[in-house]
């Protein structure tokens, strides 16, 4: 003969010596327990997975948490189990849930209603992250619920499969965000109420932004009391019942998602959707130009005729000898100036980026443009090094008029000697300040003659 279901049972998550029960100690007490009574008080202490699996249909039980929480609380929540968790949660709760009402008076972190089916979970507070994520709905059952008095933190609704989140917006994390970063992302059924602001992120080849319709609205109002009475925030109805602060995020339908990535419209769609419906029939592309010749285009055409227009990129990237020249010369248009026997608008370029050709370019340099010159696929890199002492002849460029300012530069090193060299080109009066006999720094002072010889150096410091 079966035992009488005693009506309230406590068990308490430490030993007599106020030693924490471990999970699996504390959940073979509360199975025991549950087998004998109709309501559960547990005096938990952190432990994981409280309530799992507990109650039925025929069976109902009433669990009251009255202690700290651990992990997944109402994990696989069945149908007819009621738990309550008299503060704050810790991640996943309602995990798997197939069924349970499961109220949490405070706040939740992360995963709330993680890959949930059925049941609702009602949170008192704000949620965190991945909150409705992977949710499942069998059309057999009810669609599982999600309702939070707060807000909810990013990726909401993830992958969720037809859950339906509401989320009030009362005393919010973000007020300036109740739904997070990027909700709805991969969305394929449910739906989400919300009130308050938002970044606008959601995604739109996901969900779609909506004012709730009279049967959409009913479905919220005839719910809310019994939530806020769950969850102790009765007074609360008439701030939310206010239809016009409610936005719905629906699920994209999977046709109106196929219309997004289709591309253009098909003329014939286009005529017996739009045209046919608007002007009564009729030809659009006459109606619209008829003037238009409309006669077959050859295979090859010029002019507006041709199908296509060259787009030349050869200046959208720069070549492998200029991308990797420390001051980015450009080779290729010297190397053009060249064949065409423009000399001295080649030198003219060259000394535009540096005053010292022959010295750098053309002795000591290592020559990153040669390494990297995609000429080497062919035969072998075209020689810079010539190309620079070549124009170790070339004279002075012209400057542009005296603006009549002047600067002062420490240091005749290369770089100084570029800086004076920029600053005269374009009007302005360069001093350079050097503490040793000599301009020129290490390439003067301790490479030497043998590598740079003095004779080019002497002929680049002259321009100066």
């Amino acid at each position: 003969m079966a035992k009488a279901r005693k009506r309230t049972k406590k068990v308490a998550g430490r030993d007599k010596n106020g030693i924490r029960l471990t999970s699996k100690i504390f959940e073979e007490k509360v199975r025991v327990a549950a087998a004998l009574s109709e309501e559960l008080i547990l005096e938990s202490y952190g432990q994981h997975n409280i309530g799992m699996r507990l109650g039925s249909e025929l069976h109902p039980l009433r669990i009251q948490v009255r202690g700290p929480v651990g992990q997944r609380l109402g994990c696989m929540g069945q149908p007819g189990a009621t738990i309550i968790c008299e503060g704050p949660a810790s991640d996943d709760v309602g995990y798997l849930n197939i069924g349970a009402d499961i109220i949490v008076k405070g706040n939740a972190t992360n995963g709330v209603c993680n890959a949930m089916a059925a049941g609702r979970v009602m949170i008192a507070g704000s949620i965190g992250a991945r909150g409705l994520t992977m949710s499942k709905w069998n059309p057999e059952y009810s669609r599982p619920e999600l309702w939070v008095l707060g807000s909810v933190g990013d990726t909401f609704a993830e992958f969720n499969c037809g859950g339906v989140g509401v989320v009030c917006g009362i005393e919010p994390k973000n007020p300036k965000n109740v739904l997070g970063y990027r909700p709805c992302v991969g969305m394929v059924g449910g739906w989400i109420y919300y009130r308050g602001a938002t970044d606008d992120s959601y995604s739109r080849t996901n969900a779609k932004l909506i004012d709730p319709d009279d049967e959409q609205w009913q479905w919220l109002m005839d719910r809310m009391p019994d939530f806020l009475k769950a969850v102790g925030r009765e007074e609360l109805l008439d701030t939310l019942s206010v239809r016009e602060e409610w936005k719905l995020l629906m699920v994209v339908s999977p046709q109106e998602r196929a219309l997004m990535f289709s591309g253009p419209m098909p003329m014939a769609e286009f005529r017996k959707r739009i045209w046919n419906q608007g002007f009564g029939g009729g030809d659009p592309l006459r109606d619209l130009a008829p003037g238009l010749d409309r006669s077959v285009i050859g295979v090859i055409e010029t002019g507006d005729l041709r199908r296509r227009k060259p787009h030349w990129v050869n200046r959208d990237s720069a070549a492998p000898c200029t991308f990797y020249c420390p001051i980015h010369i450009p080779t290729v248009d010297r190397l053009r100036l060249i064949r065409e026997g423009r000399l001295e608008e080649a030198y003219e370029m060259l000394l535009r980026y540096t005053p010292l050709p022959a010295s750098v370019c053309g002795t000591i340099c290592p020559n990153l443009c040669m390494e990297n010159c995609s000429r080497k696929a062919v035969d072998f890199s075209i020689d810079v090094s010539v190309l620079g002492r070549a124009i170790n002849t070339a004279e002075p460029l012209k400057t542009l008029p005296p603006t009549g300012r002047k600067v002062a530069i420490i240091g005749g090193g290369p770089g100084g000697m570029a800086v004076a060299w920029h600053l005269a080109l374009n009007g302005v009066e360069a001093h350079i300040f050097e503490k040793s006999q000599d301009i020129g720094g290490k390439l003067a002072q301790t490479i030497p003659w043998e590598r740079l010889p003095r004779a080019i150096w002497e002929r680049e410091i002259d321009r100066f």
